[in-house]
């Protein structure tokens, strides 16, 4: 019995070898498109607080810098959170297999037909990708936006502008953030 033993722990099963966090992955191009994102974003509120509220970039490197560093941080863990959970709902819904059934089945497939349909489906994983990352960036630009909009000009407009612009982009953020973790419909 203990060669018996021996013999199962030296031979591995096919699934032993998948790669279990590649169904959570996104792709390493949209990690870039979103820190990018993120930061014309924040790029964008040094732009309204500079022309409206005449805080100066000169004077005002350092203050802006951070907030926006922070923002652009926070935004980008926001739109990875959102792009993941269309990716999952959109799969989900279309019926399309995850990557590592694709990986088991391809290690069994030998004929043509069934890795013609491993190549279909990989082809339609990369149009969710790409659903999932319009979507996800259109949602959070706009919430995002329309939220700096609102708690600049009626909830902090009595503050100092420099108060107004850190509690607006990074509480915007945080809101991004927050409304990304929420589980949808």
């Amino acid at each position: 019995t203990e060669a018996m033993s021996k013999k199962k722990v030296g031979k591995r099963e096919d699934w032993e070898d998948l790669d279990v966090n590649a169904d959570s992955r996104l792709p390493a191009s949209h990690g870039i498109i979103f820190m990018m994102n993120s930061l014309v974003l924040a790029a964008a509120s040094v732009y309204l607080f500079s022309t409206i509220f005449d805080l100066t970039v000169e004077e005002n490197a350092i203050w802006y810098g951070a907030v926006s560093a922070i923002s652009a941080i926070i935004l980008t863990l926001a739109l990875q959170n959102r792009s993941k959970s269309l990716r999952n709902r959109l799969i989900a819904s279309r019926g399309v297999e995850l990557e590592s059934t694709l990986q088991l089945k391809n290690k069994d497939s030998s004929d043509e037909k069934s890795k013609l349909r491993l190549q279909e489906a990989e082809a339609k994983r990369a149009s969710i990708n790409q659903e999932a990352l319009s979507l996800s960036l259109a949602y959070t630009n706009a919430v995002f936006l329309t939220a700096i909009v609102v708690s600049t000009f009626f909830i902090l407009r009595s503050q100092s502008p420099q108060i107004n612009y850190a509690v607006s982009t990074t509480g915007s953020g945080a809101l991004m953030f927050y409304l990304s973790t929420i589980k949808g419909k």
